[in-house]
């Protein structure tokens, strides 16, 4: 057979030659058929090819699946929107607590002692406890109408006077009774420019209280003192130089507060209509802005009475 007969096959890139009639030794066949098939690529590099039985039996072996572990939720970690107004909730209510116990603190100790309220045990541990005080006289002038050795006869000088448009008052000293229509402070011309000219008849003349030393219960003996004094400081008021002064009516404002504080611990049956006189006259003071001197010094002529009838018949020995 010549050259351009002869048959050639290029298997895995190798050349074979191909030979009619020509019989290939077993174990030459057996070694050829182990070889692998390649398939020839674009770019000359040969592919392995695929073999599907192989494939087959790598899907029957099924790879061990992993165990996913489970994500501990923490509400710590993320951050969301809910989670940080509560915690600024609670934070603001704590700190608002804290705050409130120490301003609480303060209040407590800055609060006057004579405000708070005090036990039925710490008042009869008081009132029991003695106390001796000398206590300033305080002077004024009184309108007196009459004077009697009898209560009776004094009761119907009252009756008389009272027809005129007058609420007299009748108070005791030395065994005598006397009548009284009108007081006012040593500054004040309210007697001789109002009184006098009404009824000419009446005597003025000047009039004390306290001046001596007090002992008995304590808290008798300091609300005797405070009432004394507020009585003054009334008068004082009720003058062409202070009246409808501000500052000084807030001092008896605040005065006749404190001591309805103490009211509830006085057993002094006196001492507490004395208070009450108080009250009544502080209560037409704080309202007479529009008033005049006179006019108001007239409306509180009987309490102020009344209160001068408690203080000059007070003993010097209290009672509880």
């Amino acid at each position: 057979m010549d050259k351009s007969s002869k048959i050639s096959i290029k298997i895995n890139g190798e050349e074979k030659a191909f030979k009619e009639g020509a019989k290939t030794p077993q174990s030459q066949v057996e070694k050829e058929e182990e070889f692998g098939w390649v398939l020839p690529t674009p770019d000359g590099l040969g592919k392995k090819v695929i073999v599907l039985d192989d494939v087959k039996k790598k899907k029957k072996i099924k790879p061990e699946q992993k165990v996913k572990q489970k994500k501990k939720i923490s509400l710590f970690k993320k951050k969301s929107p809910s989670k940080s107004i509560i915690i600024s909730i609670i934070g603001a209510s704590l700190i608002g607590i804290c705050f409130g116990f120490v301003f609480l603190g303060i209040f407590k100790q800055s609060k006057p002692d004579v405000l708070n309220p005090t036990s039925k045990n710490e008042v009869s541990g008081t009132a029991t406890k003695q106390e001796q005080l000398n206590i300033p006289s305080v002077k004024f002038d009184l309108a007196q109408v009459g004077m009697y050795k009898s209560m009776e006869s004094a009761k119907k000088n009252v009756k008389e006077v009272s027809t005129l448009g007058y609420k007299p008052v009748i108070y005791e000293e030395n065994d005598n009774f006397f009548v009284v229509i009108a007081l006012s402070g040593k500054d004040s011309t309210y007697l001789k420019d109002e009184v006098k000219k009404k009824f000419n008849s009446a005597y003025l003349k000047e009039e004390t209280v306290a001046g001596q030393a007090y002992k008995g219960p304590k808290q008798s003996v300091d609300m005797y003192k405070a009432e004394v004094e507020t009585f003054n400081f009334m008068l004082s008021y009720l003058t062409d130089t202070n009246f409808n002064n501000e500052k000084q009516l807030e001092q008896i404002s605040s005065t006749i507060l404190i001591l309805s504080k103490q009211k509830d611990y006085i057993q002094n049956k006196q001492l507490k209509s004395g208070l009450k006189y108080l009250q009544n006259i502080e209560k037409v003071l704080s309202s007479s802005s529009n008033k005049s001197l006179s006019t108001v010094t007239e409306s509180v002529q009987y309490d102020l009475l009344s209160l001068f009838k408690i203080l000059k018949e007070q003993k010097n020995t209290l009672t509880n």
